[in-house]
Formats: structure tokens, C-alpha cells, sequence
């Protein structure tokens, strides 16, 4: 697509009075920038600060006129070593030839030879960040997004984005998954305004991002079918509209598996859409519910537990991909159960004193997360007060129950654990716990008590009460 294409494109009228108007564009991107509306399918105002992309090749050379219409003449551009190399330093160039002001700043290394979205990394960026700086540029992967749109949240600067590797959905989204304290949170921070995905940059990404990408893309499968499983079990709100947003992502990624992984210019463009499409949904509903449950928690819980033994991280879409085959064999497993074994089961668990009493949670949690016990507890205060502990439990016993049909359906729904093993490899990525170098007793421990990385319901959690 030419910038000409783009300018008539802006200029696109696009419907969405109605729900069948937006459920329709669900598939693609323009129509939700910049745009505010009543949703049709959840009721609720959507807000889409993002408000150009921009994926074609030659695509970073549209950053610096985007900044010149913007009125922002000051920019940082940010970037590792390694991204520096690919994009920011060309990236610097063309903003130079534009008479823009742009400085680069270039983020060091830790000690294990990569980039870690931690507080040391976000000191760093602020240091950079001057009175005249307007607007701060993320040249990188995922992790340098999200140290820079924490930065400028905080600081009140435009921020845009140049994806150097299609390797995770989080461009477009609002929270920074940060590591605080030796705890992975996510932040409330702010999405960039503009993205300009250059195909020729993503064609020079390193192959196990482009993998990790589309693994981070599978594990939707599973997120999918835990936030349904909140709807039909917590009364969680869901809206349809973002539930298939992120649908029909994945569902563009899994048509071009092939393409995604040969590094085809039309496998990045559609990885990259599709990421896209997964962020905006997230941006629909203002959380990560699309796009994240139990795949994450066990991908985030092996994260921090090879933070605290000082042990090199690995690509967040390899273990969410992998993380997404065990969760899709704990869907398999539920969806065998028939009603009777659950009832019989559920009153077994509710009758449990132990189990009733949040003391057996509080102990998992001291077991599990060691000196980071008191972020995890905290995350799940609402669950850990005695009082609405029994209510939930109640609740739960109740429709695991009367609703099992349909919570057996949506377990039903999620693909084979073969199966997204077989697309993992298909991507060229890691379809093990030990191709990515998680040992058997962490996978054993991650699966008790990942899910307290956060407060949301996932299979991890109904597989306690079967």
C-alpha cells in the first residue's frame, strides 16, 4: 500500500452505527483508529487512541511527515544495540533529512546480553528525556515498547512506534508488563498514537521472534476460552466485538502459517496484522482479557522464577506458545468430565475446610513466589478475604453444576494440544518445556501456582475444582 493509498484510506467512511456494521470490520484494522463509539455487543464506549498504521515497505519513512503534521519537531528515538543497527540509526537519518530535532538513545544491555523492561531500563530512558523532548520513538521488539510507553505515560509525550520484529501483540497496547520488585505486573500506561511497521525492517528479524510472535498469536486460543469461562461462571463482562477481533487474528495468522514461516513479505504482514488486530481489541475493552489468561500466568511465573536464579529470559511469545499446548491438555482433560463426576466433585471441594479457608492459598502463594509473596497476595486480596472466598466458592459449586454443559462446550472449542504443537512447528518455533529450557519441576510447580500471577479466572483455576 502507498502513502497515497493511506492518505485516501484516512479519508474512508466506515460504519459502525450498528452491531452488525462493527462485527463485520471485525477483520480489520483502519476503521478503529482514532475513533470513539457505543459497542454493539457489550454496550460500553470504546475509545481507540491509535490513530495511524502504517505496514508496508518503506513504511518508517512516513514517521518523520506523521511528526511534521503533528507539530512534534523534538523526538527520542529509542532502540537496544541490536535494533539500533536494524532501524533507529536509519530512523535518525531520515528524521535529520526532515528538520526534525531526534536524538538517540540507545538502552544497554544487562548483564545476561539483553534488554529487561525493569526499573533499572526505565531509569535509564528517563534520564534521556528532556523539557523539549515532544515525542518518544520505540525502535524494538517488545520489550523496548514497553518501557518506553511507561516512560511516555509518565511523562505526558507522544509516543510512537516502529516494530523491529513481529514477535508479540503488545504494540498496540496500553499496559507495560513490567518487572517490579522481581514481579511481572502490568502498568497502565498508554498505547502509541502511530505505528509504522517498515517490511524490510521485519524482514531482518531474527527467525525465533518471527516465531515467537506467532506463538503469542496461538496462545489466543486459550485466552479466548478463559475469558469465557469468566462470563459463564463470574458474570465477567465480555465484549463479543474484542473477543472476535482477537478471533480473527489468530485466525489470519493460522491461514499463513506457511507464509509467517518462510518470512515471506506477506507472512510478516500478516503476523504483524494480526498482532495489530489482537492490540486494538485489547485497546476496545482496556485490559488484556482478549489476549492473555493461563497461557500467560505459567509464561509469566517461568519468567520470574528464572529472574530470581539469574538465569537469561527467554522470548515471551516462544513460552506462551509452549504454555499454550499444557493449557489446551487441561481443556482436553475438563472436557471429558461429564456433569455427575463434576457435581460430585465441586461438593467434595466445597465441603473441603481447608480449602474453604484462604490459609491453603496464602501458603501456596509464600510456597510459590518466595520474596515476591506479597505482590502475589496482593493481586489476589479479593480472593483471599475469607468472606467473599466462601461466596465465590459457593457461586462456583453452583454453575460448575447447572452450567457444566456450556463450560464443557467452550472447553470443547479449544484445538487439540497436538494440534497447536503441530503449528508451533509448522512456525519454527519451540513446542517443549525443554526446548525452551523449563525443567520438569518448575512446569510442575508453574502449574500449581501460576494462577495467582493474577486475579483472573482460567482454566488453571477450574482445573482446581475437577
Amino acid at each position: 500500500m502507498n502513502e497515497q493509498q493511506h492518505r485516501d484510506q484516512e479519508h474512508e467512511e466506515f460504519d459502525l452505527s450498528s452491531r452488525e456494521s462493527q462485527m463485520k470490520q471485525a477483520h480489520r484494522i483502519e476503521p478503529w483508529l482514532g475513533r470513539t463509539f457505543t459497542c454493539g455487543s457489550c454496550g460500553q464506549e470504546h475509545s481507540v487512541p491509535l490513530r495511524k498504521v502504517v505496514l508496508e515497505r518503506g513504511a518508517m519513512a512516513a514517521l518523520p511527515f506523521y511528526a511534521q503534521e503533528r507539530g512534534l519537531s523534538s523526538l527520542l528515538l529509542v532502540s537496544d544495540g541490536r535494533t539500533a543497527e536494524a532501524a533507529g540509526r536509519k530512523l535518525l537519518e531520515l528524521c535529520g533529512e526532515a528538520q526534525l530535532q531526534a536524538r538517540q538513545c540507545v538502552l544497554p544491555d544487562d548483564e545476561h546480553g539483553e534488554l529487561a523492561a525493569d526499573e533499572r531500563a526505565v531509569v535509564q530512558l528517563l534520564l534521556h528525556v528532556t523539557p523539549d523532548t515532544q515525542a518518544i520513538v520505540a525502535v524494538g521488539a517488545g520489550t523496548l515498547h514497553d518501557i518506553v510507553r511507561f516512560a511516555a505515560h509518565r511523562t505526558g509525550r507522544a509516543f510512537l512506534s516502529v516494530p523491529t520484529a513481529p514477535s508479540v501483540d503488545g504494540f498496540a497496547s496500553v499496559g507495560a508488563p513490567l518487572i517490579i520488585g522481581g514481579f511481572k505486573q502490568t502498568i497502565p500506561a498508554c498505547s502509541p498514537e502511530a505505528i509504522f511497521g517498515d517490511l524490510e525492517v521485519l524482514a531482518t528479524a531474527p527467525r525465533p521472534m518471527v516465531a515467537a510472535g506467532f506463538g503469542d498469536m496461538l496462545g489466543k486460543y486459550t485466552s479466548l476460552a478463559d475469558w469465557e469461562l469468566g462470563r459463564l461462571l463470574l458474570d465477567e463482562p465480555l465484549c463479543d466485538l474484542a473477543a472476535d477481533m482477537t478471533r480473527q487474528g489468530l485466525e489470519l495468522c493460522i491461514r499463513h502459517t506457511a507464509d509467517i514461516a518462510a518470512g515471506t513479505e506477506e507472512g510478516l504482514r500478516k503476523l504483524l496484522e494480526g498482532l495489530l488486530l489482537s492490540g486494538i481489541s485489547m485497546l476496545l475493552v482496556g485490559h488484556s482479557r482478549p489476549a492473555s489468561g493461563g497461557e500467560h500466568h505459567l509464561s509469566h511465573y517461568w519468567e520470574m522464577k528464572f529472574l530470581q536464579a539469574g538465569r537469561r529470559a527467554l522470548l515471551h511469545g516462544a513460552k506462551v506458545g509452549v504454555a499454550a499446548v499444557k493449557m489446551a491438555a487441561l481443556y482436553r482433560e475438563a472436557a471429558s468430565l461429564d456433569a455427575e463426576a463434576v457435581r460430585a466433585s465441586a461438593s467434595q471441594r466445597l465441603a473441603d475446610p481447608d480449602y474453604a479457608a484462604p490459609d491453603a492459598a496464602r501458603a501456596d502463594i509464600a510456597a510459590g513466589y518466595g520474596a515476591i509473596a506479597g505482590q502475589a497476595l496482593a493481586e489476589n486480596a479479593a480472593e483471599l478475604d475469607p468472606a467473599r472466598r466462601v461466596v465465590l466458592q459457593r457461586q462456583l459449586a453452583e454453575r460448575l453444576s447447572s452450567r457444566w454443559a456450556a463450560v464443557q462446550a467452550v472447553c470443547r472449542a479449544v484445538p487439540a494440544p497436538e494440534r497447536l504443537a503441530e503449528l508451533l512447528a509448522a512456525a519454527g518455533g519451540p513446542v517443549t518445556e525443554a526446548q525452551l529450557g523449563v525443567e520438569p519441576e518448575l512446569v510442575e510447580e508453574s502449574l500449581r501456582y501460576a494462577k495467582y500471577v493474577r486475579h483472573r479466572y482460567t482454566i488453571m483455576r477450574l482445573h482446581e475444582w475437577l
